[in-house]
């Protein structure tokens, strides 16, 4: 990597430059005349430094700086490690389970299209300056990613006035098929062992926590079914979708994520003119700012203020950045760990009691996670011996 000194308009000094005249240990001259031009070039920056102390470092001592200067930070060196990204989407999951109980807080308050309205609206307000930042090359790409994200929660949401929660929450889960289902059929990659191992514990898991207690949920079947399984298809082609554009472009990962979060906020505008209650009496309540400005609705603004700053924006955020180094198999099944977290946060905030489901369903994801994120070299080594 070259990193500029960048001190004047036509002067350009770099670490490759510096470690090539180092390397030239017999050209004692050529040294000498850069470490002099490298101290020029920090007084012309720095003229408050003493050049007499400065006159006393060497072309080693600019080398060390510049070097320590461009050391990854510390949020860079969690992403190339191996389990870093997996453990900031499990982080991200569980940020994801507090829309849950605050879901139920929005819903009971306003139609359900309003909600994703104002969610997203401030969730893309917040990303709006990173949006203009996009590559032209991930315009389309981005756009695509953000109508399946946005069907999936279009989707999910009218599923759930036919269908039970429990029913669609199952039915969503089966992202953890379709991810590594897309990555096999679009880029010819094999579905490694360990992933459908975590997927069948991990659709357990979540048939444990959302079914135990109502069976008869699954036994009809109806538009509700299949609008449950479109959210699915909608998040699994979003999560595919931004695997592969983070993959290839890293720096992209805020502009990506202002995109998907803007189509999804402008999808769910069109929604709110198709739901009708625009227009009606104390329907300007619904929208902001009214919103903020009524004393009765200030639980609910604060519940959207932060599941549309902190679950959405910055966690869509921190769900793209890792995604970028997980394959998309993987992470879909530590996103899917999101209903134990909703079960957490529903008993914390809402006082749900825990069944006998609950940790049944809850030890069968935290399993799932566990294997899904087992090292390769552990995988490898498991075949090794069993070869």
């Amino acid at each position: 990597m070259a990193v500029a000194f960048v001190n004047s308009a036509d002067s350009l000094l770099t670490i490759q430059g510096l470690s090539y005249l180092q390397r030239r240990t017999h050209a004692s001259v050529s040294t000498r005349s850069y470490t002099t031009v490298l101290q020029r070039r920090h007084l012309l920056s720095h003229p408050e430094d003493d050049a007499d102390n400065l006159s006393q470092k060497s072309a080693d001592d600019f080398f060390a700086d510049t070097k320590s200067s461009c050391e990854p930070s510390v949020f860079e060196q969690i992403l190339s490690s191996y389990l870093g990204p997996r453990v900031l989407l499990a982080l991200a999951a569980c940020v994801y389970g507090t829309n849950f109980p605050l879901g139920a807080v929005m819903d009971a308050a306003l139609p359900a299209s309003a909600v994703t309205a104002n969610r997203f609206f401030i969730a893309s307000l917040a990303l709006s300056p990173f949006l203009f930042r996009l590559d032209l090359t991930l315009i389309r790409s981005s756009l695509i990613a953000g109508l399946f994200v946005s069907f999936g929660y279009i989707a999910q949401s009218i599923a759930l006035n036919d269908v039970s929660p429990a029913t669609v929450s199952f039915l969503g889960a089966t992202v953890v098929i379709i991810c590594p289902v897309l990555e096999f059929l679009i880029d010819g990659t094999p579905i490694q062992r360990n992933t459908w191992i975590a997927a069948t514990f991990c659709l357990l898991g979540v048939g444990a926590l959302e079914l135990w207690d109502s069976p008869g949920s699954m036994i009809t079947h109806g538009s509700g079914d299949i609008l449950a399984l479109v959210q699915a298809l909608g998040f699994g082609v979003g999560i595919y979708l931004s695997s592969k554009m983070i993959a290839s472009k890293p720096d992209q990962a805020l502009p990506v994520t202002a995109a998907q979060i803007s189509t999804t906020a402008f999808m769910s505008m069109l929604w709110c003119l198709h739901d009708g209650w625009i227009g009606q009496p104390g329907s300007e309540f619904y929208a902001l700012p009214h919103l903020f400005l009524e004393s009765s609705y200030s639980q609910v603004a604060q519940a959207l203020v932060w599941t549309g700053l902190i679950s959405t924006a910055a966690n869509f955020y921190l769900e793209v950045v890792a995604v970028g180094r997980v394959p998309a198999a993987e992470a879909s099944v530590l996103l899917a760990s999101e209903p134990l977290w909703a079960a957490l946060f529903a008993a914390g905030m809402l006082g749900e009691e825990f069944g006998s489901n609950d940790y049944v369903g809850g030890l069968l994801i935290v399993v799932a996670c566990l294997i899904n994120s087992a090292s390769p070299s552990i995988s490898e080594n498991t075949s090794d011996q069993e070869a």
